[in-house]
């Protein structure tokens, strides 16, 4: 049976040009036109992923810091994490695991919010630095043991599949001089909106959304993973031959969680890479990107199912001296001739060579979908299965 959750808190949405995926909770994504006619993300074109009722808190909220170095717990309201640390600003692409969750919908039954290609953004966050938040109470790279310690959050947000929402990160990744993990309070030069975590969330660049936790409570320091729902039975990728929730009850445990996502990229303009057919040429923009702060080396676009590609024109500026990773998302465009009655596809490669693959391939929970061809159920022998 499911808990009663209160939505009554809920932000009004009049002003977001968005498509509702799941109205309770709230999720929502642009068309992908509208994803990428700017390199950072307006809020009425940012994507919204929650997972219960929403929280309404204020600069007063406390966040508590317990765990593995620590005699007591310790606590830090917004208001003085503001006051007492430095703000740091990136730039850096926020993307569910579940993005493009629609491709491996058409070749066989996912689990999860059926997202098109726009659970995606490219912010601009501020806040204050976890390292340095941690360093201030003595959580250093000193600690013993470090490379097996993590970081777990937890939310004030409600959920159906657990008491809250939940997740965790490697205590290295918190702590790495040049990872950029905030405890933000602005995106975009505005503070946090309701829809996006506000007064404060976690913000893990490189990394799978699902680990940048939003109304954040608690910081925890520990020797495994999270416990939470969303770290050790979601966002991971179990193999092609688990179809149900039951044979997925004995992989949950031996699948590590997803951390830093793939590279991807999508034709987002003409909608979905299709055109009329009488097209002969087209202008054509999409979005590049790859996890772990590598950047976008190429994007090739095909107008002829594969058959040629030609290489897109790049739009990538790097915001931030300080740091050699590349936390944004790519931007490009091409001008190309098109083959009669076929989607334009793109691939793209980033800078550690990774590329995308051809087809997609299916996992129950539907995600790190990055193939440049999506394909339907009565064709889905094409898959890697």
């Amino acid at each position: 049976m499911s808990k009663q959750l209160d939505y009554s808190y809920e932000p009004s949405r009049q002003d977001l040009k968005l498509e509702i995926r799941k109205d309770k909770p709230f999720n929502a994504e642009p068309t992908p036109p509208d994803l990428v006619k700017a390199y950072i993300t307006p809020l009425e074109h940012f994507f919204c992923r929650s997972h219960g009722p929403l929280p309404k808190l204020d600069d007063h909220h406390v966040i508590s810091i317990q765990g593995i170095g620590l005699e007591t717990a310790q606590q830090f309201t917004v208001e003085q994490l503001k006051q007492q640390f430095k703000k740091k600003t990136i730039v850096m692409a926020m993307q569910c695991a579940g993005n493009r969750r629609d491709g491996l919908h058409k070749v066989k039954d996912t689990k999860g919010v059926i997202w098109g290609p726009g659970a995606i953004g490219n912010g601009s966050y501020a806040g204050c630095r976890l390292k340095d938040v941690l360093g201030s109470i003595g959580i250093n790279c000193q600690l013993p043991d470090i490379g097996s310690l993590h970081v777990a959050f937890e939310s004030v947000e409600q959920c159906e599949e657990d008491r809250c929402y939940g997740s965790s990160i490697p205590l290295s990744k918190a702590l790495d001089e040049f990872g950029d993990v905030l405890l933000a309070y602005e995106m975009n030069d505005a503070p946090l909106t309701q829809d996006h975590g506000a007064p404060i969330r976690v913000v893990v660049p490189g990394y799978i959304g699902a680990r940048s936790v939003k109304f954040l409570k608690s910081i925890i320091i520990q020797n495994q993973e999270s416990s939470s729902y969303f770290q050790q039975r979601d966002y991971k990728i179990l193999p092609s031959h688990i179809e149900t929730e039951q044979q997925a009850a004995e992989y949950w445990c031996k699948v590590p969680s997803i951390g830093e996502f793939n590279v991807q990229s999508y034709v987002c303009d003409p909608a979905d890479g299709q055109v009329e057919s009488n097209c002969r040429q087209a202008r054509v923009s999409g979005y590049a990107l790859s996890g772990g702060g590598r950047g976008i080396q190429r994007v090739d676009v095909s107008g002829d199912d594969g058959k040629t590609w030609k290489e897109a024109i790049l739009y990538q500026p790097k915001t931030d001296s300080t740091t050699t990773n590349m936390w944004g998302w790519c931007l490009w465009t091409v001008e190309i001739n098109v083959k009669r009655n076929t989607r334009i596809v793109s691939r793209a490669v980033d800078t550690s060579g990774n590329i995308q693959q051809e087809y997609p391939v299916w996992n129950y929970r539907g995600v790190m979908n990055n193939s440049w061809r999506t394909i339907d159920r009565r064709d889905k022998n094409n898959a890697v299965l």
